[in-house]
């Protein structure tokens, strides 16, 4: 058979329908099998996205919770008056109050200037916008029991502002049975520290 036998408009009839059927599946398969692979891609990407959206909320759900929680202890430190500017005159009444409540024979006092505190650990997070400062009580009592004096300190802690420590205390038996009712049975001499924090807000406050 030679090719000029064949009857090529015959086979056209017959073949280019098929053929035709044949490319257009091709191009349809070709646009699936890219359109699947963008629709992965993105979809990968979109999963990570929301990785990375779930993780940034729960650092932030986290971050939110130490907050909170700083804010609450720097709330209760501000309201015991160990964060802001010193108040001596609160300190001083609280002291005379507390000696006429407990009915103290005597209880006089010296007040040093405030002056600043080297902290034996620094935190890079407060830097130079933390102060410490303390000021140095002395502290001469006329009592008339050994619990007066843990008396007294508890009322000044709970009341004063600021973080009391007492750093000494030299007790003196001075009881004479010759002595008036109402006479001191004993002599405290104390040296107490008071400890106060300024903080970057209160500096901008003590500014406005």
């Amino acid at each position: 058979m030679n090719r000029s036998d064949l009857d090529w408009v015959y086979i056209r009839r017959f073949t280019a329908r098929p053929l035709l059927s044949a490319a257009v599946a091709i191009a349809v398969l070709a646009f699936a099998l890219w359109t699947h692979n963008e629709h992965k891609a993105l979809f990968a990407q979109l999963k990570a996205n929301r990785v990375a959206v779930y993780e940034d909320y729960e650092s932030l759900i986290a971050q939110r919770r130490l907050v909170d929680r700083y804010h609450r202890r720097y709330q209760q430190y501000y309201e015991l008056g160990f964060i802001g500017r010193e108040n001596r005159l609160d300190v001083v009444e609280t002291m005379r109050t507390t000696t006429a409540e407990l009915d103290l024979p005597r209880v006089s006092y010296t007040i040093e200037p405030q002056a600043g505190v080297v902290a034996p650990v620094t935190s890079f997070l407060g830097g130079e916008n933390i102060q410490v400062r303390v000021s140095k009580l002395q502290l001469e009592m006329g009592l008339m029991h050994e619990i007066d004096l843990l008396r007294f300190f508890d009322v000044l802690q709970s009341q004063a502002p600021g973080v009391i420590k007492v750093d000494r205390c030299q007790l003196t038996n001075i009881g004479d049975t010759s002595g008036a009712p109402g006479d001191p049975n004993l002599s405290a001499n104390c040296e107490v520290n008071i400890f106060s924090v300024i903080t970057s807000d209160v500096h901008s406050g003590e500014t406005t």
